[in-house]
């Protein structure tokens, strides 16, 4: 298939259909899934003195957290320096899944993860990421601000808010072009086995639109997909809540309720669900990767693209 007409919906699946040793999706979300969990339950641990003074406050005190208030504050920049040592290993996981991830488009790999060359190149590649997005930030503010702010002052709040909106939309849509534009950067690095970031661009020239509708195609799909997924869990702990809210009444429903909870017919099927969401999750993680992979893949195979053109 030539990329002069790509298909958006193809671009979009191509998770579903890439090449290499069967089995690559289910073990890749399922490793996904538990390291998640273990990463959510080191982070809960950091927390638990601040959800200790909540249990305390809903059964001691009927929910009323003022008393609390003190120890509260105390304990809490604690647990959240705590918290701030779990962003590095959160960025590590995302390196080596993201390593995994598009090696499995990009050489047909089997699932794998490792701690090596790519990893190093990837790393680097999502640092050059949060650097964009810091830059980012500060930009849409002053693109927002500063035309809202002197509109404003000259013609009006209305006029101000009206303009700093235009303005921040106008920003927005502009970061998601660059965002796919610059998109195939790790499968690139991966590609090549040497770091690059901004020869995504020449390799994206006039598909960066295109991209851009891929990912609003998976966005999409992911969210619907949400949303159901997320009611039939808040339909299921309703339901496995009545029983105990049935059988109490008046002061006895906050003891039922955290009876119950402390039971495995409730914990255990919300936390199965839960484990299939974060399962869900990581497809999604996978397959933002694929229209940027596709994209290097059919460019690559085409010989439209060298490293002397990068710079072009």
């Amino acid at each position: 298939m030539s990329l002069d007409k790509p298909d958006l919906s193809g671009a979009a699946t191509y998770f579903l259909r890439t090449e290499g040793p069967r089995g690559f999706l289910l073990r890749f979300a399922a490793t996904y899934a538990a390291l998640a969990v273990i990463l959510q339950a080191v982070s809960l641990w950091a927390q638990r003195p601040i959800y200790e003074i909540y249990v305390r406050a809903f059964t001691e005190n009927g929910g009323d957290i003022t008393p609390y208030m003190d120890e509260l504050s105390a304990i809490s920049m604690q647990s959240n320096l705590g918290s701030l040592l779990m962003l590095p290993v959160s960025l590590g996981l995302w390196i080596i899944f993201e390593a995994a991830s598009q090696r499995r488009y990009i050489r047909a790999e089997g699932f794998r993860l490792a701690i090596g060359a790519d990893e190093g190149r990837v790393a680097v590649v999502g640092l050059i990421w949060i650097a964009l997005l810091i830059a980012g930030y500060l930009g849409l503010f002053l693109a927002a601000g500063l035309p809202g702010l002197i509109v404003g002052l000259v013609a009006g709040a209305a006029a101000g808010v009206v303009t700093g909106g235009a303005a921040l939309l106008a920003g927005l849509v502009a970061a998601l072009w660059l965002f796919a534009r610059l998109s195939p950067a790790s499968a690139l690095t991966i590609h090549d086995r040497q770091i690059r970031f901004f020869e995504a661009w020449q390799l994206t020239k006039g598909q960066g639109w295109r991209l851009a509708g891929s990912y609003f195609l998976l966005f999409a799909a992911f969210t619907a997909l949400s949303l159901i997924v997320y009611g039939v869990l808040i339909f299921l702990a309703i339901a496995l809540l009545a029983p105990a809210l049935d059988a109490s009444a008046g002061g006895d429903t906050a003891d039922a309720v955290l009876a119950l909870i402390a039971q495995p017919v409730f914990w255990a099927p919300l936390s199965i669900a839960m484990f299939l969401v974060l399962m869900m999750q990581s497809v999604f993680s996978h397959a933002l990767g694929g229209p940027a992979a596709l994209i290097v893949r059919r460019r690559t195979a085409e010989g439209s693209l060298t490293l002397s053109e990068t710079f072009g």
